[in-house]
């Protein structure tokens, strides 16, 4: 009876989906973004978003081309200011659907958390080359001259130094 419970509980790892794999990783987030963090928990919380990180890869794994999977890892490795695997997994989400405008944006915002101004910029230009709305284009025109104005103060800034 032993080894029939723990046959069936291998052949359940081995059938577990993508979504099934998404839905822990998104349990393990709630736990860390949530409840740990927010009560200063930070070995709890690191645990929580390891293992929410590896359930999102899984699910990745399963279903290469699953948008959401992508997303859902970059927002993790965000959050915890791991900035530039969360734009390499933007990145990522990109080559499996190049015109999802709000990744450009997301991968934008991880670049530039990350100090990474000329990539914030590209991925604002490749957004721009995309956009057909002026009021859009006149919004991306103002963040790209922003980072420009920021890439061009930490320049100066590492000249000085």
């Amino acid at each position: 009876m032993l080894l029939l419970a723990f046959l069936a509980a291998g052949k359940n790892l081995q059938a577990q989906t993508a979504e099934d794999h998404v839905n822990r990783g998104l349990s393990h987030f709630g736990r860390a973004y949530y409840d740990a963090v927010p009560k200063k928990n930070t070995v709890q919380g690191e645990i929580e978003y390891g293992l929410a990180e590896k359930a999102f890869r899984q699910a990745i794994q399963k279903r290469p081309d699953w948008i959401e999977a992508y997303l859902y890892l970059a927002r993790t490795y965000f959050v915890q200011k791991k900035y530039a695997q969360a734009a390499e997994t933007y990145r990522a989400a990109l080559k499996v659907d190049p015109l999802q405008k709000q990744i450009y944006l997301k991968m934008a915002s991880a670049q530039e958390m990350g100090g990474d101004y000329a990539g914030a910029i590209d991925s604002l230009m490749r957004l721009r080359d995309q956009e057909t709305d002026e009021r859009s284009l006149r919004i991306l025109d103002e963040f790209i001259q922003k980072l420009e104005t920021k890439a061009q103060s930490r320049s100066a800034d590492l000249v000085i130094r």
